[in-house]
């Protein structure tokens, strides 16, 4: 069984992180609107060069470069933090749904490996190493990086609201008209 206090320092240290994250990364400029998103999503060398110059001009690059390695430091925390939850919900369910939560827990932990990968080819970026392959990659990994997370939030937020509410409510209101106890989840 899993210990709520693990959850809840992982929680809190990916919400603190991702403030930080931020705060510390206010990359945007015309050419970056979305900040180090924008450079996530640069998938051409021509928009990697536009966002880069704008960063150079504007005196950002050392910004944005602390911005991916503080992002090093989030990545253990937010994946864990998925990983753990998806597998808490998991355990608690039956057929699809607990099988789903499995699949999205590990998915969680290759999100932080794309997520790994793709701040490795950013530093390449910054340091104006790349081509059309690593813009490509680059923009790949972020994709399936969200992808993953918002599949696994989607899964996380709904299904653990479900079994918070089912654990606060008293048995005798799970009761089922005809006498039968709502067994399961």
């Amino acid at each position: 069984m899993i210990n709520i206090r693990i959850i809840l320092f992982l929680l809190a240290a990916t919400l603190g992180i991702f403030l930080l994250l931020r705060f510390q990364g206010n990359l945007q400029t015309g050419k970056s609107p979305m900040g180090i998103l924008s450079l996530e999503f640069a998938h051409k060398p021509a928009c990697i060069t536009e966002i880069t110059n704008a960063w150079a001009s504007e005196g950002m690059t050392g910004r944005a470069r602390a911005n991916i390695w503080i992002d090093f430091l989030f990545i253990p925390f937010y994946a864990m933090l998925f990983y753990t939850l998806c597998g808490t919900i998991s355990v608690r369910m039956k057929d699809f749904p607990a099988k789903l939560g499995i699949f999205l827990a590990f998915g969680a932990l290759i999100a932080g490996l794309l997520d790994v990968l793709e701040n490795i080819l950013m530093l390449f970026s910054l340091d104006g190493q790349y081509n059309g392959l690593t813009a490509f990659l680059t923009t790949f990994f972020a994709t399936g990086k969200f992808v993953l997370l918002l599949l696994a939030a989607l899964y996380v937020i709904p299904l653990g609201l479900r079994l918070i509410i089912l654990k606060l409510m008293p048995a005798k209101q799970l009761a089922i008209p005809g006498g039968a106890k709502q067994e399961g989840l």
